[in-house]
């Protein structure tokens, strides 16, 4: 599903995509708002000639060709069942799915996340995480990671302050998370997990130093990701609620002003967001549609 442009009118618009029907190439019209409509293509090898189409009424808008008496298939390309079909909701496509293997990575995740968290909270064992920490000292200078212990740029993401702070966290990353490695695959989603991770523990360590642990700031970044997607990506397959990105922010917000103690990673958290929400909104061909809308602007 590609977008090919836009027309201003609800008249202009149903007429060309009633033209592309008869065409036989089926399309939707979505309500940019000020009248503005922007057409989509919904079968990608049909673009190319929708695309010139469209260059064709741009520069004639009113030549009788596109004078034909066609239903504009703006809501009656498809049946509801198949748009739906389209969507996948980030609460309960990985909830449903049966097979394991789906969210391999996701679930590897979590039980190297409960083991090392376990750990954590068994006094006798706690010295063996040292070496799974960004730093044992202050500073800005890398020691252990400049001397070849790169894995600490990753591994203090797994490492959780309790049962709580790990259920919160293992919680949002098998519904976001696993929604990424669904929709998009295993490699996709093991680097950019991977990426995620290091950016946010190293604008930790930056900013405020080596103690911090946990996988929230990788969490907020992969909101930020698929919120943007569910918004901007044509044809996504993302979905999410308006009330779920308002109560992360929220807890965000609760977090920086101090309620939940000192020993929060808040930069984690922005730097994370912000992360995920550019990377979303370049994925999702945002940048490209807003091109084209300054264009037509012009």
């Amino acid at each position: 599903m590609r977008q090919v442009g836009e027309i201003l009118g609800r008249r202009r618009a149903d007429r060309f995509v009633g033209f592309l029907a008869a065409q036989g190439i089926s399309s939707e019209l979505r309500d940019d708002g000020e009248e503005r409509f922007v057409v989509w293509v919904i079968d990608e090898d049909h673009v190319a000639a929708a695309d010139e189409h469209y260059r064709a009424y741009r520069a004639a808008p009113e030549a009788p060709i596109f004078d034909v008496v066609a239903p504009p298939p703006a809501k009656a390309a498809a049946p509801a069942t198949a748009g739906r079909s389209r969507y996948i909701d980030v609460r309960s496509e990985v909830f449903a799915a049966s097979d394991a293997r789906r969210v391999s990575i996701t679930i590897g995740i979590i039980v190297v996340s409960a083991f090392l968290t376990l750990l954590k909270m068994t006094p006798r064992l706690e010295s063996l995480l040292d070496v799974f920490y960004f730093s044992r000292y202050l500073g800005a200078d890398f020691p252990e990671i400049s001397h070849g212990q790169v894995w600490r740029l990753v591994t203090p993401v797994f490492i959780h302050n309790g049962p709580l702070h790990l259920l919160f966290n293992m919680m949002w990353l098998y519904q976001l998370g696993g929604s990424i490695e669904v929709n998009e695959g295993k490699r996709y989603y093991s680097c950019l997990l991977l990426l995620l991770a290091i950016l946010v523990n190293c604008a930790q360590y930056l900013l405020v130093g080596p103690h911090f642990m946990g996988m929230s700031g990788v969490v907020y970044a992969l909101l930020g990701y698929v919120w943007m997607m569910s918004r901007y990506e044509a044809g996504t397959r993302y979905v999410m609620a308006s009330n779920t990105v308002m109560f992360m922010i929220g807890w965000l917000l609760i977090c920086l002003v101090g309620l939940m103690g000192p020993n929060v990673a808040n930069t984690e958290h922005i730097s994370g967001l912000i992360a995920g929400t550019l990377w979303g909104l370049l994925r999702s061909g945002f940048i490209t549609t807003w091109r084209r809308r300054q264009r037509y602007k012009g």
